[in-house]
């Protein structure tokens, strides 16, 4: 084990016997993507951060750049001397990072930590996605069958495409098996499902995931991640953006059976 999985494991476990897994606070997450970099259009993406708590003093922050093994990446330290700590573009200026990846937190008591991932249109003002703090118990895990899976719902539409964001939360890799399917529960035609491979700590974001499927307009459409093989666990999300604006509409997979 590395240092920091040893950390969090010891962490983890205090977390399941202090913090309710119902309870918006927790003590470890993910916010699942994060940026500063240049976009579409001309856009400009940066995320702000916003870490609330009541009785916490101190939380890790690791940035966990995309597509890579991020096992050796250290944590930002932070002491919370007030009950809201806001870190402005914290990609850039917490990490002096660039890029896209995720943000991991691990705290010495309950937090709740929400960014925005937004970029300027002046003169007229900005636009982005409100992206929350998601606990390490929402996540996939492998053997959980279809019930532990996590699933987002989208429409397949001209004028805007979805892009899919998996994040693996654990010091080893993990193959996801992605798959979507129609509105009454059928794999969708053309080619409905992948697998990905995601490196430890890793975070990918796969582009305009529906151009997989063939041309026309459906509704309601269901895209399902679930760890098939390895020993990671699993956060997923999709993120629909206008082709014509670049603004974007952000869901947080969500695992039904339990």
């Amino acid at each position: 084990m590395t240092t920091r999985i040893a950390f969090i494991v010891v962490i983890s476990l205090l977390a399941a016997t202090v913090v309710p897994a119902s309870g918006p606070g927790h003590l470890e997450g993910y916010v699942p993507t994060a940026a500063n970099v240049d976009g579409r259009f001309g856009s400009v993406w940066t995320t702000d951060l916003w870490i609330y708590h009541q009785g916490a003093s101190t939380i890790h922050l690791w940035f966990n750049p995309s597509d890579g093994d991020n096992n050796e990446v250290e944590s930002v330290v932070l002491t919370l001397e007030n009950p809201v700590t806001v870190l402005t573009n914290v990609v850039g200026a917490t990490f002096a990072a660039d890029g896209v990846g995720s943000i991991h937190y691990l705290a010495d008591g309950p937090v709740v930590v929400t960014s925005r991932t937004w970029t300027s249109t002046d003169p007229a003002g900005s636009y982005g996605q409100t992206i929350a703090g998601v606990p390490v118990s929402d996540a996939a895990y492998p053997d959980a069958g279809q019930a532990g899976a996590l699933r987002m719902l989208v429409d397949q539409r001209s004028g805007f495409r979805t892009n899919l964001g998996l994040t693996n939360m654990t010091g080893v890799s993990a193959t996801i098996e992605v798959e979507i399917f129609t509105a009454d529960g059928a794999a969708a035609p053309g080619n409905s499902s992948l697998a990905v491979e995601i490196q430890p700590y890793g975070m990918t974001q796969i582009n305009d995931l529906l151009a997989r499927l063939p041309p026309g307009e459906r509704a309601g459409l269901i895209v399902r991640a679930g760890v098939t093989s390895g020993e990671g666990a699993v956060l997923a999300y999709v993120s629909t953006v206008d082709n014509a604006t670049n603004d974007a509409s952000y869901q947080q997979g969500f695992r039904f059976g339990y």
